[in-house]
Protein backbone atom coordinates (compact mmCIF):
# COMPACT_ATOMS: atom_id res chain seq x y z
CA UNK A 1 0.00 0.00 0.00
CA UNK A 2 1.23 3.28 -1.38
CA UNK A 3 1.59 6.34 1.44
CA UNK A 4 -1.13 9.00 1.78
CA UNK A 5 -0.23 12.28 2.17
CA UNK A 6 -2.25 11.96 5.39
CA UNK A 7 0.14 9.28 6.85
CA UNK A 8 3.22 11.18 5.37
CA UNK A 9 1.99 14.07 7.64
CA UNK A 10 1.94 12.12 10.63
CA UNK A 11 4.98 10.85 10.18
CA UNK A 12 6.66 13.92 9.84
CA UNK A 13 4.94 15.39 13.06
CA UNK A 14 6.38 12.55 15.10
CA UNK A 15 9.98 13.01 13.44
CA UNK A 16 9.53 16.86 14.23
CA UNK A 17 8.84 15.91 18.38
CA UNK A 18 11.53 13.50 18.48
CA UNK A 19 14.05 15.59 17.32
CA UNK A 20 13.20 18.69 19.24
CA UNK A 21 13.07 16.29 22.69
CA UNK A 22 16.80 16.80 23.08
CA UNK A 23 16.18 20.09 22.77
CA UNK A 24 13.51 20.07 25.67
CA UNK A 25 15.17 17.90 27.78
CA UNK A 26 18.52 20.35 27.70
CA UNK A 27 15.58 23.27 28.66
CA UNK A 28 15.05 20.74 31.70
CA UNK A 29 18.00 20.11 32.78
CA UNK A 30 19.46 24.19 32.74
CA UNK A 31 16.05 24.96 34.51
CA UNK A 32 16.68 22.32 37.25
CA UNK A 33 20.97 23.45 37.68
CA UNK A 34 19.81 27.32 37.75
CA UNK A 35 16.71 26.70 40.85
CA UNK A 36 19.91 24.65 42.12
CA UNK A 37 22.30 27.60 42.01
CA UNK A 38 19.53 30.17 43.43
CA UNK A 39 19.02 27.97 46.49
CA UNK A 40 22.67 27.20 46.84
CA UNK A 41 23.41 30.79 46.72
CA UNK A 42 20.69 31.58 49.09
CA UNK A 43 21.64 29.44 51.78
CA UNK A 44 25.04 30.98 51.37
CA UNK A 45 23.94 34.48 51.84
CA UNK A 46 25.21 35.78 54.98
CA UNK A 47 22.70 35.95 58.08
CA UNK A 48 22.06 39.41 59.87
CA UNK A 49 22.94 39.34 63.50
CA UNK A 50 19.99 39.47 65.65
CA UNK A 51 19.65 42.85 66.93
CA UNK A 52 18.43 44.84 69.80
CA UNK A 53 15.69 47.45 70.18
CA UNK A 54 16.09 50.12 73.09
CA UNK A 55 15.16 53.64 73.87
CA UNK A 56 17.08 56.56 73.73
CA UNK A 57 17.84 57.42 77.62
CA UNK A 58 19.06 60.48 78.62
CA UNK A 59 22.32 61.09 80.28
CA UNK A 60 22.87 61.27 84.27
CA UNK A 61 23.56 64.51 84.81
CA UNK A 62 25.62 63.68 88.03
CA UNK A 63 28.65 62.17 89.60
CA UNK A 64 29.46 58.69 88.29
CA UNK A 65 32.25 56.33 88.86
CA UNK A 66 33.68 53.29 90.71
CA UNK A 67 34.20 52.93 94.55
CA UNK A 68 36.90 51.96 96.43
CA UNK A 69 36.02 48.38 95.79
CA UNK A 70 35.27 49.17 92.07
CA UNK A 71 31.43 48.67 92.07
CA UNK A 72 29.92 51.22 89.69
CA UNK A 73 27.81 54.38 91.06
CA UNK A 74 25.75 56.96 90.08
CA UNK A 75 25.21 60.21 92.33
CA UNK A 76 27.72 62.17 95.03
CA UNK A 77 29.39 60.47 96.97
CA UNK A 78 28.25 62.56 100.09
CA UNK A 79 24.76 62.04 99.13
CA UNK A 80 23.27 61.33 102.57
CA UNK A 81 21.49 58.58 101.02
CA UNK A 82 23.41 55.19 100.18
CA UNK A 83 21.45 53.08 98.07
CA UNK A 84 22.94 49.69 97.56
CA UNK A 85 21.26 46.84 94.68
CA UNK A 86 22.91 43.10 93.91
CA UNK A 87 21.01 42.60 91.09
CA UNK A 88 21.61 40.20 87.61
CA UNK A 89 21.06 41.81 84.44
CA UNK A 90 19.24 38.83 83.70
CA UNK A 91 16.60 38.87 86.25
CA UNK A 92 13.02 39.60 85.59
CA UNK A 93 12.63 41.30 89.14
CA UNK A 94 15.82 43.46 88.44
CA UNK A 95 14.58 44.74 84.68
CA UNK A 96 11.07 45.93 86.58
CA UNK A 97 12.77 47.71 89.22
CA UNK A 98 15.06 49.08 86.53
CA UNK A 99 12.24 50.29 84.33
CA UNK A 100 10.27 52.03 87.06
CA UNK A 101 12.69 54.03 88.06
CA UNK A 102 13.12 54.65 84.43
CA UNK A 103 9.78 55.78 84.06
CA UNK A 104 9.40 57.55 87.58
CA UNK A 105 12.33 59.63 86.28
CA UNK A 106 14.26 58.48 89.46
CA UNK A 107 17.86 59.97 88.59
CA UNK A 108 16.12 63.17 88.24
CA UNK A 109 14.56 63.57 91.34
CA UNK A 110 17.44 61.65 93.46
CA UNK A 111 20.24 61.05 91.81
CA UNK A 112 21.00 64.58 90.22
CA UNK A 113 19.47 66.15 93.40
CA UNK A 114 22.32 65.16 95.08
CA UNK A 115 20.11 63.23 97.79
CA UNK A 116 20.56 59.44 96.65
CA UNK A 117 24.25 57.73 95.69
CA UNK A 118 23.40 54.75 93.63
CA UNK A 119 25.94 51.81 94.32
CA UNK A 120 25.17 48.06 91.52
CA UNK A 121 26.80 45.27 92.56
CA UNK A 122 26.84 42.31 90.58
CA UNK A 123 25.00 39.28 91.79
CA UNK A 124 24.93 36.91 88.46
CA UNK A 125 22.63 33.98 89.55
CA UNK A 126 24.82 31.48 86.59
CA UNK A 127 22.67 28.18 88.24
CA UNK A 128 19.51 30.08 86.70
CA UNK A 129 20.44 32.75 84.28
CA UNK A 130 22.80 31.65 81.42
CA UNK A 131 23.63 35.08 80.62
CA UNK A 132 24.14 36.46 83.49
CA UNK A 133 27.75 36.31 83.91
CA UNK A 134 28.31 37.56 80.31
CA UNK A 135 26.11 40.48 80.43
CA UNK A 136 27.61 41.47 84.13
CA UNK A 137 31.46 41.47 81.89
CA UNK A 138 30.37 43.73 79.24
CA UNK A 139 28.91 46.03 80.93
CA UNK A 140 31.95 46.36 83.68
CA UNK A 141 33.66 46.24 79.60
CA UNK A 142 31.45 49.24 78.92
CA UNK A 143 33.01 51.10 81.69
CA UNK A 144 36.15 50.87 80.48
CA UNK A 145 34.99 53.18 77.90
CA UNK A 146 33.67 55.40 80.59
CA UNK A 147 29.84 54.10 78.96
CA UNK A 148 28.89 52.01 81.89
CA UNK A 149 25.19 53.65 82.91
CA UNK A 150 24.05 53.67 79.13
CA UNK A 151 25.01 50.17 78.67
CA UNK A 152 23.74 48.97 81.93
CA UNK A 153 20.20 50.62 81.01
CA UNK A 154 20.00 48.98 77.39
CA UNK A 155 20.76 45.88 78.53
CA UNK A 156 18.00 45.74 81.24
CA UNK A 157 15.97 47.24 78.05
CA UNK A 158 16.89 44.40 75.63
CA UNK A 159 16.57 41.68 78.23
CA UNK A 160 13.38 40.25 76.83
CA UNK A 161 14.93 40.30 73.76
CA UNK A 162 17.82 38.26 74.18
CA UNK A 163 16.87 36.03 77.01
CA UNK A 164 14.23 34.65 74.68
CA UNK A 165 17.10 34.06 71.97
CA UNK A 166 19.03 31.34 70.93
CA UNK A 167 21.57 33.29 70.34
CA UNK A 168 22.04 35.98 73.10
CA UNK A 169 25.36 36.91 73.22
CA UNK A 170 25.00 39.30 70.00
CA UNK A 171 22.02 40.58 70.85
CA UNK A 172 23.79 41.85 74.31
CA UNK A 173 27.00 42.96 72.26
CA UNK A 174 24.13 45.10 69.94
CA UNK A 175 22.39 46.87 72.54
CA UNK A 176 25.61 47.40 74.39
CA UNK A 177 26.66 49.32 71.02
CA UNK A 178 23.06 51.16 70.38
CA UNK A 179 23.95 53.22 73.87
CA UNK A 180 27.42 53.89 72.24
CA UNK A 181 29.98 51.14 73.12
CA UNK A 182 32.86 50.28 70.61
CA UNK A 183 32.16 46.97 69.45
CA UNK A 184 35.66 45.89 68.76
CA UNK A 185 36.86 47.17 71.91
CA UNK A 186 34.19 45.56 74.03
CA UNK A 187 35.29 42.21 71.92
CA UNK A 188 38.73 42.48 73.42
CA UNK A 189 37.59 42.91 76.82
CA UNK A 190 35.45 39.91 76.95
CA UNK A 191 38.25 37.18 75.24
CA UNK A 192 40.93 38.74 77.58
CA UNK A 193 38.00 38.37 80.47
CA UNK A 194 39.50 41.17 81.79
CA UNK A 195 36.44 41.72 84.44
CA UNK A 196 35.17 37.84 85.27
CA UNK A 197 37.51 37.64 88.13
CA UNK A 198 35.85 41.05 89.62
CA UNK A 199 32.45 39.79 88.75
CA UNK A 200 33.28 36.03 90.45
CA UNK A 201 34.43 38.87 93.49
CA UNK A 202 31.32 40.60 93.76
CA UNK A 203 29.33 37.30 93.27
CA UNK A 204 31.24 35.82 96.76
CA UNK A 205 30.92 39.08 98.54
CA UNK A 206 26.43 38.50 98.02
CA UNK A 207 27.03 34.97 99.31
CA UNK A 208 29.26 35.88 102.24
CA UNK A 209 25.93 38.23 103.44
CA UNK A 210 24.10 35.77 102.90
CA UNK A 211 21.93 36.74 99.87
CA UNK A 212 20.27 34.14 97.46
CA UNK A 213 17.91 36.23 95.51
CA UNK A 214 17.63 39.67 93.01
CA UNK A 215 17.35 42.52 93.39
CA UNK A 216 18.38 43.33 96.87
CA UNK A 217 18.65 46.79 98.08
CA UNK A 218 20.02 48.57 101.07
CA UNK A 219 19.37 51.68 102.01
CA UNK A 220 22.38 53.09 104.24
CA UNK A 221 22.72 49.64 105.68
CA UNK A 222 19.15 48.48 105.79
CA UNK A 223 17.43 46.11 104.15
CA UNK A 224 14.61 47.09 102.32
CA UNK A 225 11.42 44.49 102.44
CA UNK A 226 9.40 44.74 99.25
CA UNK A 227 5.86 44.26 99.41
CA UNK A 228 3.75 45.92 97.06
CA UNK A 229 5.99 47.38 94.00
CA UNK A 230 9.56 48.16 93.85
CA UNK A 231 9.14 52.09 92.84
CA UNK A 232 6.43 52.73 95.44
CA UNK A 233 8.78 50.90 98.47
CA UNK A 234 11.95 51.89 97.43
CA UNK A 235 10.30 55.89 97.04
CA UNK A 236 8.66 55.81 100.64
CA UNK A 237 11.78 54.42 102.07
CA UNK A 238 14.03 57.14 100.92
CA UNK A 239 11.67 60.13 101.97
CA UNK A 240 11.22 58.43 105.28
CA UNK A 241 15.13 58.74 105.55
CA UNK A 242 15.19 62.00 104.22
CA UNK A 243 12.70 63.25 106.87
CA UNK A 244 14.91 61.86 109.73
CA UNK A 245 18.58 62.64 107.70
CA UNK A 246 20.06 65.85 109.60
Amino acid sequence: MSNTPKSRQGRQRVQEKRSLLPFYLLLGLAGIVGLTFVLFQALQAPVAPPSASIPIRPLINAAVGQTSEGYWYKGDPNAPIKIIEFADFECPGCRELELMLANADFDAQYIETGKVQWIYREFPLRSIHKSAQYSAEVSRCAGDQNIYWPVHMALYDSQLQWTNSETPQPIILDAAVKAGANQAALEDCMEANTHTDAINASYDSARSLGLDQTPTVFLNDDRIDFVSDYYNDLKMAIDAKLEVTP
